[in-house]
């Protein structure tokens, strides 16, 4: 009799589960009815699991396939594209309380396209800081995406024993500075003004998140999250990066990106002030030829994008985890981060072979999953 009674109970929580679920669905959708005569859910295509994977694929679908797609397009207000879908084909929204809106913004004027940057420019750069036998070592980057948390890739917190993460340092521009500033000058050099930025303030680490699949295969799912042990106050130098949160923004693809960094790795100094290179995007089948042509044994994904490979110096510019991100229409001009700085393969010395980064878009719902208030 009990054992009857648990069974109606577990029953009557999995239908609720799925009508809750199914009620969410609905509120982010409008009543259809597909090529096949079956009621659907307008969504955006990106939502649609089984029509959006076929239009991703490498190959154009066959024209019967072709032909399905295209006679069950709907229109939803604001979207771009949107498709008639079966119900359990469709993914409900993404829940994005948790990260800021008020994202992206940089106080400098414009994103400065030469080496050096300047304060304010980056100011969701984030320096993670290693012990090592009682030295306090810089070593990767990565970048501020809210209140508590840095993204950053996974290599960075997956080390070896002797070294291990100690802090994160948010505000920093010129390592060798206690307080960065920016100095106005007059023709002849001499000052006239500055504008300076709060010190940086370091921040423990509360808990770390590695990507379960981290390397499987090796260069892939090369992503991590960092908790830090207290909120960040929003200043003028310490700021969150935006993140590809709508399908508009996760099917958005740039012939150039930008990357940051001091230089560094997670056992190796590089720059002392914070650098930026703009990276030209090189296509997936073209990246893995390339690889294949120097004998590099990496077999990429979607999940992956690559950039630069045309000159040592560019492709060396960021720090492993850094962000690789680029301007555009977001509530505004925001600058939003598609790709972390992985841990590939040493391109410095190889000009003909671009940089493999983590691709942010593929893991939005990972990265929701796992960041807490």
């Amino acid at each position: 009799m009990e054992s009857e009674s648990l069974r109606r109970v577990l029953l009557f929580c999995l239908v609720a589960l799925h009508c809750s679920w199914l009620a969410q669905v609905k509120a982010q959708s409008a009543v259809c009815t597909t090529p096949t005569n079956l009621q659907g859910l307008c969504v955006p295509i990106q939502r649609c699991r089984n029509i959006f994977k076929i239009t991703q694929l490498p190959s154009p679908p066959p024209v019967a396939v072709a032909n399905y797609i295209r006679k069950a397009e709907c229109t939803l207000p604001g979207v771009e594209r949107s498709i008639c879908c079966q119900p359990a084909e469709v993914e409900p929204e993404m829940t994005t309380n948790l990260l800021p809106k008020d994202c992206g913004q940089s106080v400098a004027e414009r994103i400065a396209n030469g080496n050096l940057t300047r304060v304010f420019d980056y100011p969701w750069m984030a320096l993670l800081r290693y012990a090592q036998n009682g030295e306090i070592l810089d070593g990767c980057g990565g970048s501020l995406i809210n209140k508590r948390y840095v993204l950053t890739a996974a290599h960075c917190l997956k080390t070896r024993s002797t070294l291990q993460l100690d802090h994160i340092r948010l505000g920093e521009h010129t390592r060798s500075e206690e307080i960065d500033c920016i100095i106005f000058r007059d023709k002849k050099g001499a000052e006239l003004e500055r504008d300076c930025a709060d010190p940086v303030e370091d921040y423990g680490v509360e808990s770390i998140i590695i990507h379960p699949d981290y390397n499987r295969p090796k260069y892939s799912n090369d992503i991590g999250l960092v908790r830090l042990n207290r909120d960040v106050t929003m200043k003028d130098h310490i700021r969150p990066i935006c993140l590809p949160v709508t399908p508009k923004l996760r099917s958005l693809q740039f012939d150039k990106y930008i990357v940051t960094g001091w230089g560094t790795t997670e056992n190796q100094t590089g720059s002392d002030i914070l650098l930026s290179a703009i990276l030209p995007r090189v296509d997936i089948d073209s990246c893995q030829q390339r690889m294949a042509q120097n004998r590099l044994n990496v077999q990429l994904s979607s999940k992956q994008l690559c950039a630069g490979g045309e000159g040592q110096v560019d492709t060396c510019r960021g720090d492993s985890g850094g962000p690789l991100g680029f301007s555009t229409e977001y509530n505004g001009a925001r600058f939003v981060q598609f790709g972390i700085v992985s841990a590939g393969v040493d391109s410095c010395g190889l000009k003909s072979v671009p940089g493999i980064y983590c691709r942010v878009d593929s893991y939005m719902d990972w990265i929701l999953e796992n960041i807490k208030p």
